[in-house]
C-alpha cells in the first residue's frame, strides 16, 4: 500500500502524464491503480461523487473517485482521502488540461470570487475562488486540510482544483482554491 506522499506523487504524475520525483510514468500508473485500497470503504475508484460546474469557464463535468488514468480520461478525479464536497477540510480535484476531455483547459481564466459549484446528491455547494497559483509538481501542501498550510487542522470547507501548466506541458501545477460560500438544497 502506498503512503500519502508517494500516492500524491504518483497521482500528480499521472494527472499530467509525466514522471515525477523520479517515478517513471509506468510505475506511477501502477501506483495510482492502487487507489481503491486508499479510498474509504464504500467508495470504489470511478464512483460518481458529484457534478462540477464553473460558469466563468463554461465547465460542466462529472467528478469521480480516484485519480487513476481510467478516471481522468472521462472525468475530474477526486483525490482519495480528501474531504467530500461540503465536508470540513479540502476537497482536492484533479483534471487534465490538454488531453482527453480537458476539463481544466481554461482554469487559468479563473478570478477571485468566481463560483465553483459541486452538486452532490440533492445539495449544491457553492464555493468562491479565493486564490490561484502555480506550484512545483512535488508540492503536496496542496492536499492539506487547509490548502498550503502544513499539518493544518480543517478550519473550513475548501475545494482545490489542480492541473498542469503551462498548456501542453507538465512542468508546473496550476492550482485554484475556493472556500465554501453557501449550500443550497435542491428539490
Amino acid at each position: 500500500m502506498l503512503g500519502r506522499k508517494s500516492f500524491a506523487a504518483a497521482a500528480l504524475a499521472v494527472c499530467c502524464g509525466s514522471s515525477l520525483l523520479g517515478v517513471p510514468q509506468a510505475q506511477a500508473r501502477t501506483a495510482v491503480s492502487a487507489a481503491p485500497a486508499e479510498a474509504p470503504a464504500g467508495r470504489e475508484e470511478g464512483t460518481l461523487i458529484a457534478r462540477l460546474s464553473i460558469p466563468r469557464i463554461g465547465l460542466k463535468a462529472e467528478v469521480r473517485e480516484g485519480v487513476g488514468g481510467s478516471v481522468l480520461r472521462r472525468a475530474v478525479g477526486h483525490y482519495p482521502g480528501t474531504a467530500l464536497p461540503g465536508q470540513k477540510g479540502n476537497t482536492a480535484l484533479f483534471g487534465h488540461r490538454t488531453t482527453w476531455h480537458r476539463p481544466f483547459y481554461k482554469l487559468d481564466k479563473m478570478r477571485r470570487g468566481d463560483r465553483i459549484v459541486l452538486r452532490a446528491g440533492r445539495t449544491s455547494y457553492v464555493y468562491k475562488a479565493s486564490s490561484k497559483r502555480v506550484i512545483e509538481p512535488d508540492d503536496k501542501r496542496v492536499l492539506e486540510p487547509v490548502p498550503f498550510k502544513r499539518n493544518s487542522a480543517p478550519d473550513g470547507r475548501y475545494v482545490t482544483l489542480i492541473t498542469c501548466t503551462p498548456k501542453g506541458s507538465d512542468r508546473y501545477r496550476l492550482v485554484v482554491v475556493g472556500r465554501l460560500h453557501h449550500k443550497k438544497r435542491i428539490r
